[in-house]
């Protein structure tokens, strides 16, 4: 199973600055054989969803988790914050940590959002989106927009990118997926 991917941040620009902000991550990932007499009568299914888009003030929001009843579950990633302000001179700040590695017979986190970088009032780049094990992170901004959305199930949103005066909404991630196989 898959877990949603984080949604990305927003940003707003002042009038000749920039502001690029960091990728959500992906969401993580988790399989596990069960035998027949492990499972009740039934068990609850839950598909994470997609992390929201953030706006140009306000963080994106985290994905949700995937699991299988109780006995595996994949960690939904997280959402690429507001954290660069406006402004014109040389800065970068660090990307978004993955989610851990849930519950299952293999389980593991997913990839982290990129940081973004500004080099002056024109010219940066924000945080790619995270990778997870069934999708891939959005692409990177260079000029005003959101950044690219999550291809495949539970990839990260890329940072959003505004210049000049510019207010941009960030992006959704990727959902998540739960695939089940029934072997007689």
């Amino acid at each position: 199973m898959q877990a949603g991917g984080g949604g990305a941040a927003g940003a707003r620009a002042n009038a000749g600055q920039l502001v690029a902000q960091p990728g959500g991550t992906g969401g993580g990932y988790a399989e596990r054989l069960i035998g027949a007499s492990a499972l009740g009568a039934s068990e609850t299914i839950v598909v994470g969803g997609a992390g929201t888009a953030g706006t140009p003030t306000v963080d994106g929001g985290n994905g949700g988790n995937s699991s299988f009843g109780g006995l595996c579950t994949a960690n939904g990633g997280f959402g690429g914050q507001v954290v660069m302000p406006s402004g014109a001179t040389p800065v970068c700040y660090s990307g978004t940590s993955g989610p851990t590695a849930g519950i299952g017979d293999m389980a593991q986190g997913g990839g982290p959002g990129g940081g973004p970088l500004r080099i002056n009032g024109d010219q940066g780049q924000s945080g790619e989106g995270g990778e997870s094990r069934l999708g891939h992170g959005g692409w990177q901004r260079a000029s005003s927009g959101g950044g690219g959305a999550g291809r495949g199930f539970g990839g990260g949103a890329a940072g959003a990118l505004a210049r000049d005066g510019d207010s941009v909404n960030g992006t959704p991630g990727g959902s998540g997926v739960v695939i089940v196989w029934l072997f007689a």
